[in-house]
């Protein structure tokens, strides 16, 4: 569970809100609430009160140079209580995720708990090993997703996570 003031850098996947949705209502509270699809670059991020020009501008310079990319979600994982898509091609993002944290050195992805992660994004977490095999089977029957990332969003958690910041790839101004 987040804490008051913790924020995430994630790429939105608007075409995986349906599935998401319907896996929450099938099997509540697997799926994160309040949170829209996304494949996170950096969680958490800096913290809400050091946001300010420098880390908009960072962030800015970073995404400018992205392109957007269309990917496929084909594979549905599970380990343990946990269900995710793999995205493919995932080079790029593991390419984006490495630029992220190296601009953000003293940023550790997860605190640390769970090392190198690979890009994904979390269909289910925090369910019975029993559930998770079935939502992996239900959402793999679904599978593939089709989609374009295309912008970046800065999210902080003050009691529920709110968006602060989107930064379109290829586009030097955010909004």
């Amino acid at each position: 569970m987040p804490t008051h003031g913790q924020t995430g850098l994630v790429i939105p996947v608007p075409a995986a809100d349906a599935l998401l949705a319907s896996v929450g209502d099938r099997y509540p509270g697997t799926v994160r609430e309040g949170l829209p699809a996304h494949v996170s670059l950096l969680y958490p991020f800096v913290v809400a009160a050091e946001l300010d020009e420098r880390v908009t501008t960072a962030l800015n310079e970073l995404f400018v140079e992205q392109l957007p990319i269309a990917v496929d979600f084909v594979e549905c994982y599970r380990r343990g209580g946990f269900v995710a898509l793999r995205p493919d091609p995932s080079d790029w993002l593991d390419e984006l995720i490495s630029k992220t944290r190296r601009r953000w050195p003293d940023v550790v992805p997860y605190e640390g708990v769970y090392g190198d992660v690979e890009p994904h994004l979390t269909v289910a977490l925090r369910c019975s090993a029993e559930t998770a095999v079935r939502i992996e089977q239900e959402v793999s029957a679904e599978l593939p997703i089709w989609a374009e990332l295309c912008e970046a969003w800065l999210l902080v958690f003050e009691g529920r996570w709110t968006l602060r910041g989107r930064f379109e790839f290829g586009d030097s101004a955010a909004s």
